[in-house]
């Protein structure tokens, strides 16, 4: 496999399992030093990063920190300045949602879903901004949803929030071109991992097949694209949001938008 990431260092966040990991290992594979974020240093998340370290040959280091908790934001750069030299790529991908009704919404859930979905992919690509300025450049990826474009009953503040990250990648775009960084969207549809696999057999993947022309995804279709975008074959890609879901949002038969699916 190419190393055309050699050299470079690439903060991942949310990046313990799933999407993240995923796209972590696909960086590492292409030569990157990986920084993977998570909420708590574990044995497991340190050992986690001695696999993918031992696996690519490159150098892997945990940086922890509770995205929610506004003042956690300077301590996961803290320690990432302790370990790395360097910025050249950063994943925005760590994510949460919860189930509730628009009309009877707490204030809580909804500040909760905005705070790490959005507010927090601010601040994190606001304090990666002058170190990737100091490497001459990089490439902000921020993973949304194709919720930020097809709303989903049950989740009016996780499509909202992905919606403003759409916007954050164009801003980023426009006001940090100068400083040669670049920052593209991408938005999964229907992705399989280990956290919604219940839910999939739960619904039936005949009923995935019906909505999606190509069927679910799974993560290393979006690692894949996530590489490309940070590669310099994409140096002219910025300010734009790609959609990875199999022909759903061009689909005449949609999902029924029911709160518990």
């Amino acid at each position: 496999m190419s190393r055309r990431f050699a050299g470079r260092t690439a903060l991942v966040t949310g990046a313990a399992r799933g999407i993240g990991l995923a796209i972590a290992e696909e960086l590492a594979a292409q030569g990157a030093d990986i920084a993977l974020h998570a909420r708590k240093a574990t044995a497991e998340t340190a050992l986690l990063a001695a696999q993918v370290a031992a696996c690519h040959g490159v150098r892997v280091a945990i940086v922890a920190g509770d995205l929610a908790d506004p003042e956690q934001h300077e301590a996961i750069f803290a320690a990432f300045d302790r370990r790395f030299d360097r910025l050249d790529i950063l994943i925005n991908n760590a994510g949460y949602e919860g189930p509730a009704r628009l009309e009877t919404m707490p204030l809580a859930d909804w500040n909760g879903v905005l705070d790490v979905n959005l507010t927090a992919p601010f601040r994190v690509s606001q304090l990666a901004q002058p170190r990737m300025a100091a490497s001459g450049g990089g490439v902000i990826v921020n993973i949304s949803s194709i919720h930020e474009e097809v709303p989903r009953k049950g989740f009016a503040h996780y499509s909202v929030a992905k919606a403003g990250l759409r916007m954050l990648t164009r801003s980023c775009a426009l006001e940090w071109a100068e400083f040669g960084i670049r920052a593209v969207t991408v938005s999964p549809g229907a992705i399989e991992t280990d956290i919604n696999r219940d839910v999939i057999e739960e619904i039936g993947r005949g009923t995935f097949d019906e909505w999606i022309p190509l069927g679910i995804g799974t993560t290393n279709d979006v690692a894949k694209l996530v590489a490309f975008i940070c590669s310099d074959d994409a140096r002219y890609m910025t300010g734009t949001e790609v959609y990875l879901d199999g022909g759903y949002m061009r689909n005449l038969v949609r999902y029924d938008g029911r709160p518990d699916r």
